[in-house]
C-alpha cells in the first residue's frame, strides 16, 4: 500500500492532475485558486497552506 506521494514529500505537483485534485479537496479549493497560492508560496504544503489560509481571512 503506497502512501501519498505527497505526504512524504509534503510538496504539491501541479503537473500531476491526480494530486491537483487531491489537494484541491484538501484545501477546498479550485484548480485556479491552488496554482495561484503554489506561485506565491512556493510548492511547500504549509506554505500554500498558510498562503490559502491567510488570503481567506482578508476576503
Amino acid at each position: 500500500m503506497d502512501a501519498h506521494p505527497t505526504d512524504t514529500a509534503r510538496r504539491i505537483d501541479l503537473t500531476r492532475q491526480v494530486e491537483v485534485q487531491y489537494w484541491c479537496r484538501i484545501f477546498d479549493v479550485d484548480m485556479g485558486q491552488l496554482r495561484e497560492a503554489v506561485h506565491h508560496a512556493g510548492h511547500q504544503v504549509e506554505a500554500v497552506e498558510r498562503y490559502l489560509r491567510e488570503k481567506k481571512s482578508k476576503d
